[in-house]
């Protein structure tokens, strides 16, 4: 895996809580399709807006992401996904299972993460907070808070894979030809 770093994004519920937030790995493969899903989203133009339905999302599975309330690992979360939209933006969505509430973060423009993906120190946790990064922010902010709180809990690790997602069900995306992929990053 190339320039794997970890991505912490808040999470919104309606019952509150500041710190549920979802944890997923990106590389620089998981950028690329951030970018390729968003080529398979039509434009909203004057002719598509005049009709009932018009797709301006794409959504596709999360399978690795970690879904957490503060350091406990949220293992009842449905539907673990990312959301593309036309206008060049990404999010995380779930369904808690016991509750059925919603659970979305708030959206990030996918060049901004490039941008950030590939300027920023290999391997440097992203803290996305309210759509904005919080990495730089000072600590006295409520954004300097909210990542020096994720910081505190002693439990929060990397997953052990990548967090991939994949468009068709049992069908693993496919390798670029000669790339070597561990066995441990291969999804099942």
């Amino acid at each position: 895996m190339n320039n794997a770093r970890q991505v912490i994004m808040q999470v919104v519920k309606r019952s509150g809580g500041a710190t549920h937030s979802v944890h997923f790995v990106i590389d620089d493969s998981f950028v690329d399709r951030l970018r390729q899903l968003r080529s398979l989203v039509p434009p909203i133009t004057g002719i598509n807006r005049q009709r009932d339905l018009v797709i301006d999302k794409v959504r596709v599975r999360l399978p690795n992401g970690v879904w957490r309330n503060g350091a406990q690992v949220e293992s009842h979360i449905e539907g673990s996904c990312v959301v593309v939209a036309a206008e060049g933006l990404f999010s995380c969505g779930g369904k808690d299972g016991k509750t059925r509430e919603k659970l979305v973060t708030y959206a990030f423009p996918i060049t901004r993460l490039a941008e950030l993906h590939a300027e920023r120190p290999t391997g440097e946790t992203f803290y996305l907070r309210d759509g904005a990064f919080c990495n730089d922010e000072p600590a006295s902010s409520p954004a300097g808070r909210w990542v020096a709180l994720l910081h505190g809990f002693d439990e929060m690790r990397v997953p052990e894979a990548a967090s991939d997602f994949d468009t068709l069900q049992g069908i693993p995306l496919r390798a670029e030809q000669g790339a070597h992929i561990p066995h441990s990053l291969r999804l099942n």
